[in-house]
């Protein structure tokens, strides 16, 4: 293939992947504030040559979905004495998992994390003969707790959710994602990742550069990124009212509700991404090799060497050289 016709080769598919992004690049791009950064490289992939120091770097990245779950739910309970309080907890805290087992939550996955029990007062108004003064009194009691719920299937979510609206409970606080051997995917990705460096120094070879003789230093560095890091707020086009069904009433509350989407670390800065095709969020491991080489200079130096000769000088002026 002569050199036009491959580069056309080359330019082809990134011409058709434009078009395709400008044809489904949705509402958010109507967002000014996120529009020049979500898509946006972090930083390009280095092979740069500084004076006789040589820098290649290859970073590569892994998409693995999470082998557990741990869903976070708060409950807030009012009584007017301590056991009332305590009792309408304890009553909704079991319901809630009673409900939850029959989408095969077992017990030992769920954990009620106590976090407040305290009276609650309010300002009574005590009205004297010649002042007016406030008093604290006792109006009852709080308790907050935790319910940690652990599951193994992302689509479970949905239903703990429902189980726990049912019980009024509507505050979930956060979702945690689990990968168990971490370690596993570290090697994998240092194994791609030296392979591929390993056919950058051959490319560096083939251009005339002395790297197999260059002194070398590497380094490597690890990193994760979890879904709940990687949420960003989004404005949704779409207006929504709680009033616009009900006769009689004006709608005045017309609203643009703020909303939240899964924002991937972008492909661009590397140079693999295993699993690169994903639905669920999932967690973002990557790894970094560096490797400096220093290449031996251009025109090496021959050795010098220490000469000596002895003469010995005759009567009559002349120079002869005495083989020692």
């Amino acid at each position: 293939m002569h050199h036009a016709a491959r580069l056309f080769a080359l330019l082809l598919p990134i011409l058709i992947v434009n078009d395709l992004r400008a044809q489904a690049m949705g509402n958010l791009m109507y967002e000014a504030s996120s529009r020049l950064w979500l898509q946006q490289a972090e930083q390009p992939v280095k092979a740069t040559i500084q004076g006789n120091m040589l820098v290649l770097e290859v970073n590569a990245m892994m998409n693995m979905t999470a082998d557990s779950y741990l869903a976070i739910f708060h409950v807030t309970q009012l009584g007017q004495s301590a056991e009332e309080a305590d009792s309408l907890m304890n009553a909704r805290v079991e319901a809630m998992t009673a409900r939850v087992r029959k989408h095969g939550i077992k017990d030992a996955d769920i954990f009620t994390d106590m976090l407040s029990f305290v009276p609650v007062y309010e300002l009574e108004a005590t009205r004297k003969l010649f002042s007016r003064t406030y008093q604290e009194v006792p109006a009852g009691f709080e308790i907050q707790k935790n319910i940690h719920i652990r599951f193994r299937d992302a689509r479970v979510l949905d239903k703990l959710v429902t189980a726990a609206a049912k019980e009024e409970i509507y505050d979930l606080v956060k979702v945690d994602f689990f990968v168990h051997n971490q370690s596993a995917c570290y090697d994998t990705l240092r194994m791609f990742a030296t392979r591929l460096l390993q056919q950058k120094l051959d490319g560096f070879g083939k251009l005339g550069l002395k790297v197999a003789e260059g002194h070398r230093l590497a380094a490597e560095q690890n990193g994760a990124y979890f879904p709940l890091d990687r949420y960003t707020t989004y404005q949704s086009r779409t207006p929504a009212s709680l009033n616009s069904r009900r006769k009689g009433q004006v709608v005045n509350d017309v609203r643009k509700p703020t909303s939240f989407f899964y924002n991937k670390v972008p492909y661009g800065r590397f140079d693999i991404v295993l699993h690169a095709e994903i639905t669920e969020p999932p967690v973002q491991y990557t790894y970094n090799l560096t490797m400096q080489i220093q290449l031996p200079e251009g025109f090496p130096k021959k050795e010098a060497k220490e000469i000596v000769k002895y003469v010995w000088v005759t009567e009559k002026g002349d120079l002869k050289e005495l083989k020692l």
